[in-house]
């Protein structure tokens, strides 16, 4: 098959400034093109990489593109000049996938050459998916995010399949550096230092326990900054404020992806306590750090329900209630004082992850590239 792999504007490929997306496209195009399959990754131009290349079989074509803002009306816009600018210069293809917001609606009217347009849908439904009434189908990041697309447009239910976003198991794994018996433990968050990522939560059940955990400390892993999608000076000082005294730390982001590994292998219990009800799609940095064999505590977000099961390979605390702080607090106390129930969930986490490797979802894309084509799968 012909596939073209179409990304964004706002994060390059490979994801030298990270993000869920990036990694996702980075990880399948490289599974697709080991199978045999022609691969073209369509992404934003970005400086240090030329416009044109191949590499690990895949040829990556680049134009384009812009920085993140905290306008989505200012995002939408810059992504529909990007759409058009650039839906011409998609090559010839079988398959195109793509999770641009408006790329897949004028590539239907103006560039039919392009292939069949299957939606990766890594956000929640708010209107849009009627404007993708012509896909062949939907790649729903859970299952939560196909029962909103069926809820809010059922003829699009019957085209609609999950196709979670995968971890690369070969790099994330648990190692040597974890779980050193005596010594001082971690809680680690990795992801955008945003209001919505429930980071000040995080930040206040951690000073109201910490005094009585004092082997713990806590480590915030992840851009602030506005243009990265972070909250931005503000929401860094607030953290601050709450964590002054407190054993954390806050270091900014770390993308390289061996460095981001040995980050989760060195804490002891990650949490995820995302408060964006209708933004979440999946949650990839748990499932990261669960394939490193770390547990995760996590919101009540029904994204996370696809591979976080209360209380056998992770914690769910009700972010919903009237205090979620103090919700997150006992949940994070219950998992820190019981050392061999985060190793037994430490490798249940780990054997729930493996489920969601590279090949395993690669498969899953293949299978449907191959159904919507009249072929055997390759």
């Amino acid at each position: 098959m012909k596939i073209t792999i179409a990304t964004g504007p706002m994060l390059p490929v490979p994801p030298l400034l990270g993000g869920a997306i990036p990694k996702m496209w980075h990880g399948l195009a490289g599974e697709f093109a080991k199978r045999g399959h022609e691969v073209c990754i369509y992404a934003r131009r970005f400086p240090g990489q030329p416009d044109e290349e191949v590499l690990e079989g895949v040829r990556y074509l680049r134009a384009g593109g812009f920085s993140q803002g905290r306008s989505v009306a200012l995002v939408l816009a810059k992504d529909f000049a990007y759409a058009i600018a650039n839906t011409g210069g998609l090559p010839a293809a079988d398959i195109l996938v793509t999770n641009d917001f408006w790329l897949p609606v004028f590539a239907g009217w103006l560039r039919p050459s392009a292939g069949r347009i299957v939606i990766n849908a890594n956000r929640f439904p708010k209107g849009q998916f009627r404007l993708y009434a012509a896909a062949a189908a939907i790649a729903a990041a859970s299952s939560a995010v196909r029962d909103a697309i069926a809820a809010e447009y059922p003829p699009l239910a019957a085209r609609t399949f999950v196709a979670p976003n995968p971890v690369d198991t070969g790099l994330m794994h648990p190692g040597p550096e974890q779980h050193v018996a005596g010594g001082q433990r971690t809680l680690l968050f990795v992801g955008r230092v945003h209001p919505e990522k429930g980071v000040h939560l995080l930040a206040d059940a951690f000073a109201g326990i910490a005094a009585r955990h004092p082997n713990w400390r806590l480590k915030i892993v992840g851009p602030w900054a506005e243009p990265a999608g972070g909250g931005g000076e503000a929401y860094l000082r607030q953290l601050k404020d709450q964590l002054r005294g407190m054993p954390a730390e806050i270091t900014g982001p770390v993308f390289d992806p061996a460095a981001l590994a040995h980050e989760y292998r060195a804490s002891d219990l990650f949490c995820y306590p995302s408060i964006a009800n209708r933004g979440e799609s999946f949650g990839l940095a748990a499932l990261e750090a669960m394939a490193c064999g770390v547990p995760a505590v996590v919101s009540a977000l029904a994204c996370f329900r696809d591979f976080i099961a209360d209380g056998d390979n992770g914690w769910v605390f009700d972010h919903r209630g009237a205090d979620p702080a103090g919700a997150l607090a006992a949940r994070l106390e219950g998992a820190m004082v019981g050392t061999e129930d985060l190793k037994r969930a430490g490798g249940r986490a780990c054997d729930t992850a493996r489920r969601f490797g590279i090949e395993e979802v690669a498969g899953m894309y293949l299978a449907e590239f191959s159904r919507l084509l009249g072929r055997a799968q390759g």
